[in-house]
């Protein structure tokens, strides 16, 4: 009996030792300076200071073109737009892709202000200090919260929105492979305890993000690493739980009477994540919208299709711009995609008027990058 007490303390012992070695090799932080030679066009990152966090962005295209923010996903990054970002701005676009609070090489702080009004207003900070008055808000999951947060709250800086299986209600947490994270994350001591584990390892990660894609040829090691890169640090899997605990989406779902600007909606058609059912029913509450389904794939577009996401854009702005741009921007390129979806419905536009939302930012220069403290 004494020999096998022993034996299920030294047990006991050993996992409790690996555990904490789990926690203990964690980085702090990832910083841009360090992976900049694996990065998708590191020419493009810039830093800005804005209501005291430091944000990452990527910045293509002439200063004077009509504008297009693309937001990223729950847990991802500005590499969502890596094939996407280049072609917008060839076609005649200033384009901005910051990295949201808490996520990529933006700032990670131990605050509690990770809800999606606290995202929307940092990037409409951004937009401030950039001297952009209004834009086209393109977002993917999360990012589209945000996007229609910003519509929601600063409607005069919205001219357009392009939503890429959007999240706009707390359904998500509900839906695989999101709600195998969220549940855990949600859950105070038992979120600290267990997320550092999950994410310790590149095959969980590869596991989870397996579960966002359709093709699954997609997924591809470079693309895991972009991924897993920030969410097997302290500040990282710190971020996401408090972005996941502050998951509180049904408001907007609530307001959406009140979007009357210029929207298309773009769905995967297999999206597991948030599935095209989900994508009909904010169809339903803004049906003056465009919505289209790409077949044979899943929760981000960008990645996936990122082709036909491109010619989805582009068709939309082309439309809704006051003025002329670039001929890439033009049916030839629309056409290339318009065997491979299915548009669904057609809409109206609107036109708001511009104007300033005043808040602090500091320009950053990318080599003295440093991790956040």
């Amino acid at each position: 009996m004494n020999t096998k007490r022993w034996l299920a303390a030294l047990g006991g012992a050993v996992l409790a030792g690996g555990v904490a070695w789990q926690y203990l090799k964690r980085p702090r932080d990832v910083r841009w300076i360090d992976c900049v030679g694996e990065l998708p066009h590191p020419d493009a990152s810039r830093f800005l200071v804005v209501d005291g966090v430091r944000l990452h962005y990527q910045e293509f295209g002439a200063s004077d073109a009509p504008a297009l923010v693309l937001l990223h996903g729950y847990c991802s990054s500005t590499y969502t737009w890596k094939d996407v970002a280049e072609p917008l701005a060839a076609a005649g676009y200033r384009v901005i892709a910051p990295d949201l609070k808490g996520f990529g090489f933006s700032e990670k702080p131990a605050d509690r202000r990770y809800h999606v009004q606290d995202h929307a207003q940092l990037v409409v900070g951004l937009l401030d200090r950039l001297g952009i008055e209004t834009a086209t808000f393109v977002g993917n999951s999360f990012g589209c919260a945000v996007s229609l947060a910003c519509a929601l709250m600063w409607s005069s800086r919205v001219a357009g929105l392009v939503l890429l299986d959007a999240a706009y209600n707390d359904a998500p947490l509900q839906q695989y492979p999101f709600s195998l994270y969220a549940q855990i994350a949600r859950t105070w001591l038992v979120g600290e305890a267990t997320v550092p584990l999950l994410m310790a390892t590149r095959q969980t990660s590869e596991t989870l993000l397996r579960g966002f894609f359709h093709d699954q040829q997609v997924v591809t090691p470079d693309r895991i690493t972009a991924y897993f890169r920030a969410l097997r640090t302290v500040e990282g899997q710190r971020a996401a739980m408090t972005t996941a605990r502050q998951w509180d989406l049904n408001w907007i779902e609530q307001e959406l009477d009140s979007i009357t600007v210029p929207t298309l909606i773009v769905w995967g058609e297999y999206d597991r994540a948030i599935p095209v059912t989900l994508g009909v029913r904010l169809r339903a509450r803004l049906p003056h919208a465009e919505f289209v389904v790409i077949p044979d794939c899943g929760h981000i577009p960008a990645e996936e299709r990122p082709a036909e996401t491109t010619a989805l854009i582009l068709d939309f702005c082309r439309r809704q711009s006051p003025r002329p741009v670039a001929a890439l921007a033009g049916p030839a390129v629309a056409s290339s995609a318009s065997s491979a979806v299915i548009n669904l419905a057609m809409s109206a536009s609107a036109t708001p008027a511009p104007s300033l939302h005043s808040t602090t930012a500091t320009t950053v220069d990318p080599a003295d990058e440093s991790p956040a403290t």
